[in-house]
């Protein structure tokens, strides 16, 4: 049940980095995360999943309601590096659709940094 989230400001794009493992116990931190990523403005947005072990449904529903919160302030929302298992829950619920899902940090930071290029 460890937990750990960092948010990290690099000028064009926010990164939240999560380890462990996202749940009831933990979203109520993560979702604070989540918060403080927001109050950067209009920056790009990525979570990176990497190092997350498990996603229950706690923790899909706090990027889901991010990206909604943040829609039409900036490039948005996405998620890189998830492990099988977490993407599996992200395509289950079908929120692969909503959310976009990369291999990579730098994949989804170019991926929603070229979003506003082309817009």
């Amino acid at each position: 049940m460890d937990y750990a989230a960092e948010v990290a400001d690099y000028g064009h794009y926010v990164l939240i980095n999560v380890h462990g493992e996202l749940d009831v116990v933990s979203e109520p931190r993560f979702r604070e995360a989540l918060l403080e990523s927001i109050g950067f403005g209009d920056r790009a947005l990525v979570v990176n999943l990497r190092n997350v072990r498990f996603c229950a449904a706690a923790g899909l529903n706090s990027i889901v309601t991010t990206q909604k919160m943040t829609r039409g302030l900036g490039p948005g929302v996405a998620v890189a590096g998830a492990i099988p298992r977490v993407r599996k829950a992200f395509e289950i619920t079908r929120l692969d659709q909503v959310i976009p899902l990369y291999d990579t940090v730098p994949e989804a930071v170019r991926a929603l940094l070229n979003s506003v290029d082309s817009a």
